[in-house]
C-alpha cells in the first residue's frame, strides 16, 4: 500500500530525474524542515510593495500557483518574475493573506517564508490539508 511518505519520496524521485534530464545539477539534498511541507496546486495571488526615496508607494498583485506549502513558507510559479525587494503578501483565496518574505527567486519561481509564527499559520493550513 502506497501512504503519503511514499508518494513524497517518489515525487522527490521524480524532480531529480526531471532535474537530469533537463541538463541541470542535481546537489545531494538533506530535507531539514521543521514543518511538513505539502504539495498543493492552489491559485494565489502574490501582492508587491514599492516604497521609493519620495515615499510614493506602489502596489502590484501577480497571480501564479502554489506548488508545495508548509507552516514556515510556500513555493509558488508565478505568471511574471518578481523582485525579491519587495515587501510581499501571499493571497490564497481558501486560507487568507500572508505577510511574507522572498527568499530566494528563479524567473517566475519564488520561495517565500511567511513572517507569521509558524503555530498561526499552521492553524490555517489545517482546515484544508490533513496532513500537517
Amino acid at each position: 500500500m502506497i501512504i503519503g511518505k511514499d508518494i513524497h519520496e517518489m515525487l522527490n524521485e521524480l524532480d531529480i530525474v526531471r532535474a537530469k534530464a533537463a541538463g541541470k545539477s542535481v546537489p545531494d539534498y538533506v530535507e531539514n524542515r521543521n514543518f511538513r511541507r505539502s504539495r498543493v496546486v492552489w491559485e494565489a495571488k502574490v501582492r508587491m510593495y514599492f516604497n521609493d526615496v519620495t515615499l510614493k508607494s506602489e502596489v502590484r498583485e501577480v497571480s501564479g500557483v502554489v506548488r508545495d506549502i508548509s507552516a514556515n513558507g510556500a513555493k509558488l510559479e508565478l505568471s511574471q518574475p518578481v523582485t525579491k525587494r519587495a515587501g510581499l503578501e501571499l493571497i490564497i483565496p481558501k486560507l487568507g493573506t500572508f505577510p511574507c518574505e522572498a527568499v530566494w527567486v528563479n524567473d517566475c519561481q519564488i520561495g517565500l517564508q511567511f513572517k507569521d509564527k509558524p503555530e498561526i499559520v499552521s492553524h490555517h493550513l489545517v482546515r484544508v490539508l490533513s496532513n500537517i
